[in-house]
């Protein structure tokens, strides 16, 4: 028998031998939800120990932009969300609710079904909130009874906007999730699972409202009548560290939101996100036991290592660090057709692509170590009609499409593709009009004097050849004979007129208007409106007439990403649009903006009278000096000296 039992232990321990006990966190999960993990390398083996050591039972670190599960423990198993389900409460409300401005009158279901222990933000039958209080209520001080408010508020009752919550959830893609109520309250069919909560997380950071909600620290929630006030601060810890109440500080810069939660069966959950260098984060983590088996700020610090352990695998390149270090270009030269024999560029044309947009990010292993030679910049695919000379500046002359290819004889990959925008203009050979004739503009000295630009300013509105001004397509300009237009435009930070337009250089007017809080807004017209007040911009500069001296002024203003005019405008630069005629008189604190006469010609006629004076000067003074060497004329003996 002996004999027989030493034989069965040796076989149960070569067999233990062979067969792994466990698997590492770290590789692939067999399931459809499952799109990329990270294998340890020697870079990274360390943190993946630490991250290993970790004893929450359900984790999941994942990355926004490609779904890259970068680590996971268990994140497909069943796990109870506890108050994290009010994340999926929030954004089933901001996305049916309507108008958060609008007031709610709480029911019973403020009050029904809260035990001591429940979190609540303090709203009882009766108090009339608005829908963004109870919101913030919602996912700061965790408010178990705004989460039921909200339920009736949004569907009418609980019960129905539980069903929106699992038609949200199904919409998403979060199988294995199933929800009995808006707050977390355990349930055992009331269940979710890591990954699940991921996508949630994903799915909510592409609501604006709620990214607002989810990285607020402190908010105060009026009631309406005023028989409530109170002020809430986040249970997030990687946002706020509450002053004489936490003994531990886990503020994380990189964080952007989150939402905690936590039951007896549940345990200490977390769902995080946080954004570095242009990579956005989701960290998971569920089933930590409570009852001071686990500090509650164990969440935090593995959140915390997780996300650095994240942006440490992930890279990402913007356009002008590309353009930097690895010599990505955006200029090209385009070869035109049609254009002038005579052209000393053979038809070449320079075009440019913006890559403001452009941005080589990603994990580390797929991308290695970039190198200036594994960005290709493939053939530009031109539109044989927009290449035909005449070409403007502005003008689209195709596309064009830039590879990626992470070492020599790999396959590329396209990492981006923009529109190829001239960038120089060229006529056409014959019998064309141009599109942007710049040599027909009248080429003035490059000078802000009202002499040599062909612009004037005074207090006399003068002819009104000279001095009306329509507007039509983003173009201001003067009628002369009723035939000849001098167009108004920017060049070189001067503003000019000449017989042609230079169309590379737009006008826009900016209407000065009050908003309903009384301060002074400047709105884009596309029509002047008779009588009103306008600011004049062109190339980011505003024309500016100048009290004292002969200078109109070319000032800097800002304009944001939506083309709006920001920033303080003075008001030499406001210039009142006075109907006259067909046209508008433009003046500047009683300064009208003038065309010069004769496109220049009386600063000519000056200095042809200076040169013709200068010269009737010379020609006296040499003449004086001839009489008074010659002693024989009468009148004119000198004595000399002996």
């Amino acid at each position: 028998m002996k004999r027989i039992f030493y034989i069965f232990i040796s076989l149960i321990i070569a067999i233990m031998s062979v067969v792994p006990l466990s698997v590492q966190a770290t590789e692939p999960v067999e399931t459809a939800e499952t799109t990329e993990t990270i294998e340890a390398t020697e870079t990274n083996h360390a943190a993946i120990d630490e991250i290993a050591a970790i004893t929450t039972p359900h984790m999941i670190l994942y990355e926004s932009d490609s779904g890259s599960v970068l680590y996971e423990k268990e994140a497909y198993a069943k796990a109870y969300p506890a108050s994290t389900t009010k994340i999926m409460t929030c954004i089933v409300a901001l996305e049916n609710c309507g108008d958060v401005n609008s007031q709610y009158t709480c029911g019973w279901e403020a009050q029904n079904g809260f035990g001591p222990q429940s979190s609540l933000l303090g709203l009882k039958y009766g108090y009339v909130v608005t829908i963004k209080d109870m919101l913030y209520g919602l996912m700061l001080c965790s408010g178990n009874d705004c989460g039921a408010c909200l339920a009736v508020a949004t569907a009418g009752s609980i019960e129905n906007f539980v069903e929106l919550m699992n038609k949200k959830a199904q919409e998403i893609g979060m199988t294995g999730t199933h929800y009995t109520n808006p707050h977390g309250l355990h349930s055992e069919e009331h269940y979710t699972t890591a990954y699940d909560m991921a996508l949630l997380m994903d799915y909510a950071l592409k609501n604006e409202t709620f990214c607002e909600i989810a990285k607020t620290v402190e908010y105060s929630v009026v009631e309406a009548n005023g028989k409530f006030i109170k002020t809430i601060q986040t249970s997030n810890k990687l946002l706020y560290t509450k002053p004489g109440v936490d003994t531990e500080d886990n503020i994380y810069e990189y964080c952007i939101g989150g939402k905690t939660g936590e039951t007896n069966i549940a345990g200490y959950c977390v769902v995080e996100a946080a954004r570095k260098n242009g990579v956005t984060l989701v960290v998971v983590l569920m089933g930590d036991p409570n009852q001071y088996v686990t500090s509650p700020y164990y969440r935090f610090r593995n959140s915390v290592k997780l996300f650095e352990y994240g942006f440490d695998q992930f890279v990402c390149y913007k356009g002008a660090e590309l353009a930097e270090k690895f010599n990505v270009t955006n200029a090209f030269n385009i070869q035109t057709t049609g254009y002038p024999e005579n052209d000393p560029n053979n038809g070449l044309v320079t075009a440019a692509v913006d890559i403001t947009d452009l941005e080589l990010k990603g994990l580390k292993s797929e991308i290695g170590e970039p190198t200036a030679q594994d960005f290709v910049w493939h053939e530009p695919i031109l539109d044989a009609e927009a290449v035909a000379a005449p070409v403007t500046a502005g003008d689209k002359l195709g596309t064009v499409q830039l590879f990626y290819r992470q070492s020599p004889g790999t396959e590329e990959k396209l990492l981006f593709e923009g529109d190829l925008i001239a960038e120089s203009g060229m006529n056409a050979a014959s019998g064309s009009e141009n599109k942007s004739d710049s040599s027909n503009i009248v080429d003035d000295e490059k000078s802000g004097r009202r002499d040599v630009c062909n612009l004037n300013i005074s207090k006399n509105g003068g002819n009104p050849e000279y001095t009306v001004w329509m507007y039509y397509e983003n173009t201001l300009f003067t009628m002369q004979d009723g035939l000849t237009q001098h167009y108004l435009y920017c060049d070189n930070d001067v503003f000019r007129s000449a017989r042609v337009p230079a169309t590379d250089f737009s006008v826009i007017i900016y209407r000065v208007s009050t908003d309903e809080s009384g301060n002074t807004v400047y709105v884009p017209d596309s029509a002047v409106q008779p009588g009103e007040r306008y600011v004049i911009v062109s190339c980011k500069k505003a024309l500016m007439a100048v009290k004292k001296g002969r200078s109109l002024e070319a000032r800097d203003v800002s304009i944001d990403d939506d083309g709006n005019l920001t920033g303080v405008i003075p008001d030499e630069a406001i210039w009142t649009f006075t109907p006259n005629g067909s046209g508008y008189q433009l003046m500047s604190n009683g300064m009208y903006l003038h065309r010069s006469g004769g496109d220049g010609l009386l600063f000519w006629i000056l200095i042809a009278v200076l040169v013709i004076s200068l010269a009737v000067v010379i020609h006296l003074l040499v003449t004086g000096k001839r009489r008074k060497r010659n002693p024989r004329r009468h009148g004119q003996y000198k004595i000399y000296r002996m």
